[in-house]
């Protein structure tokens, strides 16, 4: 029997028997449900297999919506837009966690943050030395991997500790907020540290930066061009020559005069899309490279787009690009980004310990499971799936399958993406007949609704309906049971109140339909009455248990379902 035996008792089996045909659960990621619209891309498009089957559920009373954001999946308050990190957290934990920026904040708040040892040899043990402050992440308030707020903060701790010298790289967002907003953050930044230079005698300036998506935030591997960006702009305080045209010169006197030069010369370009930038002085020389002795602090909390730059910064062996020259500086994380492999070694809030996840379980039973989504994507049925665990809980019995992405910028004319291979996974290990829960995401919702071309959408949900129809049918004639849902809402809201394009998650519900070869005479409905609280993905996992036949224990958050 398998060690986690020793920690997660056998499950007791409900009153439905084992399915003869595996449990398969499908993550529709950024599909939330909301009215008809123009810009809900839902219902401009012929999704016809996806509103077919949410009828057939509704029908067997197997439907109902799910909260994905806000305290629902352990953010701080109900304007705060899930993601999919915390999502796939919530569902595969079957509890809610604080999270990044709950964590922090708090940790702000009681001051414990501006206590850490990890602060003290950061920041406040180089006051009265020449090393500078440096801080790199995304400027925006959208509240998915940073936020502005907790960058000023941390910028005040600096001065309550003495700091003498301080340079920002902020990197444009344009994808948790309006897709040209940049400008309604990069301002008050100036601002705040104009007044730390004139009330605080602060030297206090702004760096570097550039779009997110094409600098400095890749993610999973998929494109070190992107991180190899930023590094020789926050770093070396260099840019490509290949980044330089006859009117977009690099480097500038303001991060306000870099973003309304690429305005004007790429009208359609959104922020996260911006090219890289390097601020210089009145001789040209560039004001904030990095240097030996320095502290460079990440103020992102989420960990997928920080691991390769704090890889860049701290692996010894680093294979990733040139990195020209490696200053040796102090680099912290505002989280530890990954748990596993201890990225980065030093971090200012410690992480929330997810514990009794529900592969956890499943492993102690035995029960061989299959996980696959592309590469955008497959960190999160995987590692946020299993409580931030980079490796499988057990290996002998969980199977992870990743289908390589094409790189980000082929979205909008592939807005297909993956989906056909992805669905051809799931039927291969459908077919295999080896695995009792087989889980899958498919990334097209919100990867193409981050673009904000809406044809691009709804070019790609009707992929997805296509493939979606193939695995419900091979499954059900398995004799197997299908979950379907998603972790957070946008594809179906690509137009925010006032009509301009939307890239952004949503704060709307999404669904959760169930489809059961063997559901019969009404033997289980989806029930809330017992629920204490709105239903949320965190209710998910103990549904999935009571749908493989087991009772749920009392660590998950209760089942949706109700047997009779």
């Amino acid at each position: 029997m398998n060690s986690t035996n020793s920690k997660h008792q056998l499950l007791a089996h409900t009153k439905r028997a084992k399915p003869e045909g595996p449990v398969v659960m499908i993550i529709l990621d950024g599909v939330g449900i909301a009215p008809d619209g123009p810009g809900n891309a839902l219902y401009q498009t012929p999704t016809t297999n996806l509103f077919t089957l949410i009828n057939k559920a509704r029908r067997d009373d197997l439907y109902t919506e799910l909260c994905a954001h806000g305290p629902a999946v352990g953010l701080p308050a109900d304007n705060d837009m899930g993601n999919s990190e915390v999502g796939h957290n919530a569902l595969g934990a079957g509890q809610v966690y604080d999270q990044g920026a709950k964590l922090v904040n708090h940790s702000i708040k009681n001051g414990s943050l501006f206590q850490s040892a990890s602060w003290k040899k950061m920041v406040t043990d180089k006051a009265d030395s020449d090393a500078t402050i440096h801080f790199i992440g995304l400027l925006s308030d959208g509240n998915v991997h940073s936020h502005i707020d907790q960058l000023f903060d941390l910028l005040d701790g600096c001065w309550r500790d003495g700091v003498k010298k301080i340079r920002v790289h902020p990197l444009l967002d344009g994808r948790d907020v309006a897709p040209r907003s940049a400008l309604e953050f990069i301002t008050p930044l100036n601002e705040k540290l104009i007044s730390l230079q004139e009330q605080e005698g602060i030297d206090a300036k702004i760096a570097s930066g550039g779009g997110r998506m094409y600098m400095t935030m890749d993610r999973y591997y998929s494109e070190w061009s992107v991180v190899e960006r930023g590094w020789h702009a926050h770093v070396l305080g260099k840019i490509s020559p290949d980044e330089i045209t006859e009117n977009y010169p690099g480097y500038f006197k303001s991060a306000q005069e870099a973003i309304d030069c690429a305005r004007i010369l790429w009208p359609e370009k959104q922020d996260q899309f911006n090219p890289p930038f390097v601020i210089i002085n009145e001789d040209g020389e560039p004001v904030g490279p990095i240097q030996d002795g320095d502290t460079v602090i990440n103020f992102n909390y989420r960990g997928d787009r920080a691991i390769q730059i704090s890889e860049a910064f701290e692996h010894d062996e680093f294979t990733g690009f040139n990195r020209v020259r490696r200053p040796n500086v102090d680099y912290a994380g505002l989280l530890e980004y990954d748990g596993d492999t201890k990225l980065p070694k030093h971090f200012l809030v410690p992480p929330p310990t997810i514990e009794n996840v529900l592969s956890e379980y499943l492993c102690a039973m035995g029960i061989k499971t299959f996980a696959t989504a592309e590469t955008h994507k497959f960190g999160h049925v995987t590692y946020f799936w299993n409580g931030n665990r980079s490796k499988p809980i057990d290996p002998e019995l969980e199977t992870f399958v990743e289908i390589p992405s094409d790189p980000s910028n082929m979205i909008v004319l592939n807005p297909e993406m993956k989906a056909q291979e992805v669905a051809a996974e799931l039927i291969k290990a459908i077919n295999s007949e080896q695995y009792q829960f087989i889980r899958a995401n498919f990334a097209n919702g919100d990867m193409v609704g981050h673009t904000g071309d809406a044809e691009a959408v709804k070019s790609s949900m009707l992929v997805v309906d296509k493939n979606l129809d193939d695995v419900v049918d091979i499954t059900l004639a398995k004799k197997g049971v299908v979950i379907i849902t998603a972790d957070h809402g946008n594809a179906e809201e690509l137009l925010d109140k006032s009509g301009e394009t939307s890239t952004s998650h949503s704060l709307n519900p999404v669904p959760f339909l169930i489809i059961d070869s063997e559901h019969k005479d009404g033997n289980y409905t989806i029930s809330l009455d017992h629920l204490e609280k709105k239903p949320g993905l965190s209710n998910v996992a103990a549904t999935l248990l009571n749908l493989m036949g087991y009772d749920a224990p009392v660590t998950l958050d209760p089942s949706l379902i109700k047997f009779k």
